[in-house]
């Protein structure tokens, strides 16, 4: 089960390394977790991550996302809004939301997911940061390998 929980963090915090950093925004995560995780239909866990923001603030926004084994879908993934405070190194709260895709039993990603092996699993997201002067920018990130992202966190 941690396994899965370790996904979903993975994938925030793809979100914050792919999507909102740009020459001006360097974001560093320096850690991370999870506060609480519930199993169920859905999975709902909260996680937190350490992220030094030498910059402006940015607000994130309508996060959604789906994790694949290949080009099968696993889970659909949706994250509440957050913010990461202007020039601080501070600890985010994200409140995540897990689902099966239709077909798709919760046995089978534990099997998948239990071997520790991410080589076929990867991220779709999408999502808006909203940065200085309220300016937006919606993207949409595809096949971000997560085993990449678990080594960060």
């Amino acid at each position: 089960m941690n396994k899965i929980v370790d996904i979903l963090l993975a994938l925030l915090a793809a979100v914050l390394l792919a999507g909102c950093s740009s020459s001006r925004n360097q974001f560093t995560i320096t850690g991370g977790g999870m506060d609480s995780v519930r199993i169920g239909d859905p999975i709902t866990a909260v996680a937190n991550l350490n992220i030094n923001n030498p910059s402006y603030k940015v607000k994130v926004s309508d996060i959604s996302g789906k994790i694949k084994n290949g080009e099968k879908a696993l889970l659909n993934v949706q994250a509440d809004d957050f913010e990461i405070p202007a020039r601080s190194s501070s600890t985010v709260f994200v409140p995540l939301e897990a689902s099966l895709e239709p077909g798709v039993g919760f046995f089978s990603i534990m099997k998948i997911v239990s071997g520790g092996d991410y080589e076929n699993l990867t991220a779709d997201i999408t999502f808006t940061a909203t940065g200085l002067f309220g300016i937006k920018k919606t993207q949409t990130l595809e096949n971000i390998p997560l085993k990449d992202l678990m080594k960060l966190l």
